[in-house]
């Protein structure tokens, strides 16, 4: 049966014949088919030394030139004599990405002798986001040292095109934060009243914690603050009381207490902090969200609840936000598969390319497993 789909394959399922994303899936589905029949891939029925999908023909991998994360420029053409594998992330990838970039991590830290015969590159699909700057920032927190390329879009969509990368774009959008979205500092001071502090998500630093939201906040609104000698605007903790620590529960809408230091908070969209004092009336704690600007809140704690605007409304699950009239109906059947309509596409094709800089293997998806990838480019550096 192997031999009917390489055939397929190869004489009319080629690039240029198909469209890129037919040709993605299907590359993904003989990954698949190979692995299910035989335990380990076979091409035309002979059994090969390799776990990935071989290309049955000679294809010369597309040249680029792109820039890395330290500002260098960086073309396939430099590796020429190298085994390179060729991956395709962005950095604000909630999923497959993150699996993908560890993968590789773990090739890199064991290839032991072999290193210095293999080059890594990872080319962004999402490069507004995935600048020189954030990625030199992202790979150092990560301890990724290999490149990870970007550019400008007109530069990388020839790329993308050449490597047959269908690139999802509404699938990278819902990674975005909302434009405009706030982190919420909330305050229970002892003698029960409050303060709320609105601070814009967008100004805080990469992968900032709630040390870097607190210190933000708090100087934005001229608020003294001391974590140290645990002092909050003219109040400052005591024997008789202490300051607590809670963090906004979205989905129960309700803070939850937290024993967390500031610096073990990371700080995404809609996270949200809150201080009280130990000695306070928990239920006049401000709530993380507040209906979005289109209502007003009734209740406290537990109980409080949206009364919206005219034309917005409750959505089912969310009692603390209103959507616009017919979105939340709408919210509800997104939420049931939130990716139900991700493809092959979404760079989930890893490239081994030979010494020659040809296309010698592919495997798709995420769901191979590291060591038999390992094995393939130790096979390929000892042709």
């Amino acid at each position: 049966m192997m031999d009917k789909l390489g055939w397929i394959f190869q004489t009319h399922l080629s690039p240029g014949v198909v469209s890129p994303k037919v040709y993605a899936i299907f590359l993904g589905l003989l990954v698949c088919l190979s692995g299910c029949l035989s335990g380990e891939p076979e091409v035309n029925d002979v059994a090969t030394e390799f776990y990935g999908l071989e290309y049955q023909t000679v294809l010369k991998a597309p040249e680029f030139t792109l820039i890395n994360q330290h500002g260098e420029l960086v073309s396939l053409s430099d590796f020429e004599g190298k085994v390179v594998v060729v991956a395709f992330i962005y950095t604000y990838c909630p999923d497959v990405c993150l699996i993908i970039s560890s993968n590789l991590d773990y090739v890199n830290d064991n290839l032991g002798e072999q290193s210095d015969d293999v080059i890594l590159l990872s080319i962004t699909i999402d490069p507004a986001r995935d600048t020189v700057s954030y990625l030199g920032d992202w790979t150092q927190t990560m301890g990724y040292d290999w490149n990870h390329l970007t550019g400008a879009r007109s530069e990388l969509e020839p790329v993308w095109e050449s490597w047959q990368v269908v690139i999802d774009d509404d699938h990278i959008a819902n990674s975005t934060p909302p434009e405009g979205a706030m982190n919420r500092l909330a305050v229970l001071f002892p003698d029960n009243s409050t303060l709320t502090i609105d601070h814009l998500h967008s100004e805080l630093g990469f992968q900032a914690t709630g040390t870097e939201l607190a210190d933000a906040a708090f100087e934005s609104a001229e608020v003294h603050y001391n974590s140290t000698s645990e002092r909050i605007g003219d109040w400052q903790a005591n024997q008789n009381w202490s300051w607590d620590l809670y963090i906004w529960n979205g989905e129960q809408g309700q803070w939850n207490a937290t024993q967390l230091d500031l610096d073990q908070i990371n700080i995404s969209s809609d996270t949200h902090l809150a201080w009280a004092a130990s000695n306070t009336n928990l239920s006049l704690l401000p709530p993380g969200a507040d209906c979005n600007g289109h209502g007003w809140i009734m209740g406290s704690g537990g109980g409080a609840h949206c009364m919206c605007d005219e034309g917005w409304t409750r959505p089912s699950d969310d009692w603390l936000t209103c959507v616009q009239d017919g979105e939340a109906e709408l919210q509800n059947q997104t939420d049931a598969d939130p990716h139900a309509d991700y493809t092959l596409g979404h760079g989930t094709v890893t490239y081994i390319l030979d010494k020659g800089l040809n296309k010698r293997l592919a495997f798709a998806g995420i769901g191979w497993d590291v060591d038999e990838f390992l094995h393939d480019v130790r096979v390929l550096v000892n042709e």
